[in-house]
């Protein structure tokens, strides 16, 4: 193996790591390459004496490998997590945090609640996938890159995990992006939440937050009950599920996809189906509430009512269908 292929696979398996400890960890390499050839070995000799481009990764990352020569082990640390010899890295935030971004591609995502006062963040590292974990300032980016198959040992584990550990007395905004993998949310108070989901699953516990605004490809989004200001929420051709919605404001829209919200308790709701499917439950009584009806080639089972009450009830709908109940439980 030249050396250059050899420098190359062992950043990638660096992935975890930030950029300057990279950069600290391949010059040193790159002295001690020199510095067998300056000893009269080749190219091929001195690349050997290395080994291979994985282990000599997996030691750095044990703290076994490369001196640490400043860097913050408390912070960002890495240690073997033991499960069938896959490395694990935490990740820990060095400076009060409310804000945390999330670009994902692949793999699941836990958010959850502990004791603790930092924002822990534990991934894999030797895996197709490389992360980016980075902070800045109040604000948390964490990001999945390219997937690279080459010379990977498919006997590891490919789609990882990766679990966040907020503190429970932490109220963070949340901002996620996420192809075609899985985020679950754990039951808890949020600041705002913005998620964009292509093709992959957004699970939640019952949630308090500012405000919810959710878009929905052709993925599926199931929410427990949810008590914020205002929700939106965007479902194309996926599915959206929810046990409850409390608040000022519900903006549903469905173009191509279903919906099935339970227990809507907002001063006002609006739904509108562009060419889906969409069941709503709202608390109260039908007398509760204002409604506005407007359909084109669709069907709604709401008549339109005003009599200036306190709720109000939006609908339009397409080509599309919409079922409107009302509940007192």
């Amino acid at each position: 193996m030249k050396y250059i292929e050899w420098r190359d696979e062992l950043e990638y398996y660096l992935g975890a790591l930030e950029k300057t400890e990279r950069d600290r960890i391949l010059a040193y390499y790159s002295e001690m390459y020199a510095d067998r050839r300056d000893g009269g070995l080749t190219e091929e000799e001195a690349v050997e004496q290395f080994g291979a481009p994985y282990d000599a990764a997996r030691k750095i990352l044990d703290g076994e490998g490369v001196p640490c020569g400043g860097g913050d082990k408390e912070t960002h640390g890495a240690q073997g997590s033991g499960d069938g010899g896959i490395t694990e890295v935490t990740f820990c935030s060095d400076a009060p945090v409310d804000a945390i971004d999330i670009d994902g591609t692949l793999g699941n995502i836990y958010v959850k609640f502990y004791d603790g006062d930092r924002v822990e963040v534990k991934y894999p590292a030797d895996t197709m996938l490389r992360y980016s974990v980075v902070q800045q300032g109040g604000s948390i980016k964490i990001t999945h890159k390219k997937v690279k198959f080459k010379n990977f040992s498919f006997k590891k584990k490919l789609i990882p995990d990766m679990t966040i550990y907020l503190p429970r007395e932490l109220v963070c905004d949340l901002m996620i992006q996420l192809s075609a993998g899985g985020i679950w949310l754990e039951g808890g108070n949020y600041g705002n939440i913005t998620a964009a989901i292509d093709a992959g699953t957004m699970t939640t516990g019952d949630i308090t937050c500012s405000d919810m605004r959710i878009s929905n490809d052709a993925g599926k989004t199931e929410l427990g009950s949810i008590l914020c200001h205002r929700l939106c929420a965007d479902a194309d051709a996926g599915k959206l599920t929810a046990r409850g919605i409390c608040g000022s404001t519900a903006d549903i829209t469905i173009n191509a996809g279903m919906a099935d919200v339970k227990r809507v308790d907002c001063k006002r709701a609006k739904i509108t189906v562009s060419a889906g499917k969409a069941a709503i439950e709202l608390c109260g009584a039908k007398e509760d509430y204002d409604a506005n009806v407007i359909t084109t080639l669709s069907s709604c089972n709401l008549q339109n009512r005003a009599a200036g009450s306190e709720r109000s009830i939006a609908v339009e709908a397409r080509l599309g269908t919409c079922s409107v109940t009302f509940t007192d439980e």
